[in-house]
């Protein structure tokens, strides 16, 4: 088994711990995604990727750092989010993804929109803040134990 799919497995365990009853898994079970929360996991042959909604970034072990990806995984369980919604007229087209890490630094996941939208009509946003899944100190040590495993 490759790094990246260990990495993975682990991480179906500390989910299974702590959200037994709102983790959704695709049938394969490489994809996995905790109810109402947008944050979802998944892994393949090749690379892990994490997102929240349809924002998400993609990692090769091969070219880029796993432990990015676990660290950015684990904000996303930990930290608060900032959801900008951009509209025209009453379409939301577009929406960014910004996480409010620990020392009120701003991390942008990113941003995802469609192509089809009333382009015309006036842009408004509409900013929301979602508070963090869970607390860092219930799922520190598994955050631990995962980079440490990583490193070896």
């Amino acid at each position: 088994m490759k790094k990246h799919e260990v990495i993975f497995e682990k991480v179906k365990i500390l989910l299974n711990k702590h959200f037994p009853d709102q983790i959704e898994e695709n049938e394969n079970g490489m994809y996995l995604s905790l109810k109402d929360t947008g944050l979802w996991i998944s892994s393949d042959s090749k690379e892990l990727t994490v997102g929240y909604g349809m924002t998400h970034v993609h990692c090769d072990p091969e070219y880029e750092d796993l432990n990015e990806t676990v660290e950015l995984f684990f904000n996303l369980m930990t930290c608060k989010r900032q959801i900008t919604k951009y509209y025209k007229g009453k379409f939301s087209y577009k929406h960014r993804v910004d996480l409010i890490l620990a020392n009120n630094e701003v991390y942008n996941l990113g941003t995802a929109m469609t192509w089809l939208f009333p382009y015309w009509k006036k842009t408004t946003t509409k900013v929301e803040i979602e508070d963090e899944i869970i607390q860092l100190n219930k799922v520190e040590y598994d955050l631990n134990e995962i980079k440490t495993m990583h490193n070896n």
